[in-house]
């Protein structure tokens, strides 16, 4: 009522400034209702029933709920991710997606957990969702060429790879993967450009050793039978030319270099990938990588320092360790690792730190592990 009162002083004093004392004379004649008009009674309005218009309040009060709910999962999950805790993350960003399906950036932050599970195809379809929702999100077009990568469709990962360089020519990680993925593609093409090549020097061979009884194929289950044998030292079966020892020279530049560890990490043959590390200088290591470094020779290094030289030589395991580190795509490959090779290197900075060395200290160890932690 008061305010009532107050609005009503308010508009006489605008009045009288406007008209004077006799403002009231001024005002309109208040209309007249015929006596014939037809009466109505004021009806209330009906109130929607609760199963279909509901309370407004309570939907206010329910968004708010759901919004604090989708924060506190993606924190959670945000936090799992720092701690290497995937599959809990892909529980907490699911758990966002059943409040939000629309939320872009909860789809980009999941497909790296896919994607560090080996679970591509999951991966793939996020950044799909993503796209759809922000067709220029540079960071799910450049997560899904690495599931793409991962499901072995080369040219679908390099046409992701053109795009985000398209979007954004600055990303450094972007042009490493497009090199990587041309030269898989090149090899994938090789390889089956020789197929039939391969067929067609059977047949000749057949058909000139008429009287010769031809070995029968090896089964894909042989073949990899013989390459458990080879890495537990078995020579009884297989060719012997997957037995023979690696003749290791000091490479004298990147291609040398990159020659080499190819052919090593063909074999995954630790004693000489330790050999040609022994031999190799490391400050020299980050010049010969260049830009070469990939997952599966990154892991043969730490496993061939931690099976061959830990014992050996600790400070020249912390040399290429400290210098391994300043190799160009150190950082990228360590967010493609597994958590099972993860672990490989942490046991390799465990068995560092309990080696004692005159040339590092177990605080120089601490901070260079830091550095290996993705």
């Amino acid at each position: 009522i008061q305010v009532a009162n107050d609005s009503i002083n308010r508009i006489t004093k605008i009045l009288m400034a406007l008209d004077g004392p006799s403002w009231r004379e001024k005002l309109l004649r208040i209309p007249t209702v015929p006596t014939s008009a037809q009466l109505r009674a004021w009806q209330p309005v009906a109130e929607p029933p609760p199963d279909q218009g509901g309370d407004s309040c309570s939907h206010h009060q329910l968004g708010i709920i759901d919004e604090k709910m989708f924060t506190t999962l993606k924190e959670e999950g945000n936090q799992c991710v720092k701690d290497k805790n995937y599959k809990d993350a892909l529980s907490k960003y699911s758990a966002c997606l059943k409040i939000n399906s629309k939320d872009c950036a909860i789809y980009t932050n999941r497909a790296p957990c896919y994607l560090k599970l080996c679970q591509f195809e999951e991966a793939k379809q996020d950044c799909d969702q993503a796209l759809q929702i922000d067709h220029g999100n540079v960071k799910a077009c450049y997560r899904r060429a690495l599931a793409q990568k991962g499901l072995k469709n080369y040219q679908n990962s390099l046409n992701d790879l053109h795009k985000v360089l398209q979007l954004d020519p600055r990303i450094v990680e972007a042009k490493m993967e497009l090199e990587e993925v041309t030269r898989m593609l090149n090899t994938q093409d090789t390889a089956a450009s020789l197929s039939p090549e391969k067929e067609r020097r059977k047949i000749e061979i057949q058909e000139v050793n008429e009287g010769h009884k031809e070995e029968p194929e090896r089964t894909s289950e042989e073949i990899a039978t013989d390459c458990l044998a080879s890495e537990k030292g078995d020579t009884s079966n297989g060719p012997q030319e997957f037995y023979e020892k690696l003749s290791i020279t000091k490479p004298n530049n990147a291609y040398e270099f990159g020659q080499v560890i190819n052919a090593i990490s063909t074999r995954k043959d630790k004693e000489a990938c330790a050999h040609l590390l022994s031999i190799t200088e490391p400050k020299d290591l980050p010049v010969l990588l260049s830009n070469k470094l990939e997952g599966d020779a990154f892991i043969l290094l730490i496993q061939s320092l931690k099976t061959h030289l830990i014992e050996k030589d600790p400070s020249l395991v912390y040399q290429h360790l400290l210098y391994l580190s300043k190799a160009e795509r150190f950082k990228m490959t360590l967010t493609l690792i597994r958590k099972g090779q993860e672990e490989q290197i942490q046991q390799l900075f465990d068995d560092l730190s309990d080696t004692p060395s005159k040339h590092f200290t177990l605080e120089d160890v601490q901070a260079l592990k830091r550095q290996y932690e993705p």
